[in-house]
């Protein structure tokens, strides 16, 4: 599954960036990746339970079925490996732009 995962986000940061060399609009194609990198984090973030508070988090969490929560934990890894193309290349695009100027 992580690899499936690492795929669709290789895909996207790969398809924004052919859409930057055709169309050479490279702040979209920047807009795309930040998105395609930001809302999977998100979602990891709420699936985590990091929006709420300590109290609310463990209640979650002994309410919950292992079960439930061995599912979730893969659904927010395979997230997080989603998104880990993007931001390597975010990062790799800041770096490059801080250095130009």
């Amino acid at each position: 599954m992580k690899l499936k995962c690492f795929g669709v986000g290789l895909a996207a940061t790969l398809s924004a960036l052919i859409y930057g060399l055709y169309t050479n609009e490279w702040e979209t194609a920047v807009k795309i990746i930040g998105i395609s990198a930001a809302v999977p984090l998100l979602i990891t973030g709420t699936l985590t339970g990091a929006f709420v508070s300590g109290d609310r988090h463990r209640a979650n969490y002994h309410t919950e079925v292992k079960g439930d929560r061995n599912s979730k934990s893969k659904r927010i890894n395979g997230l997080l490996v989603m998104s880990a193309p993007n931001a390597v290349l975010i990062i790799i695009l800041i770096v490059i732009a801080t250095k130009n100027n």
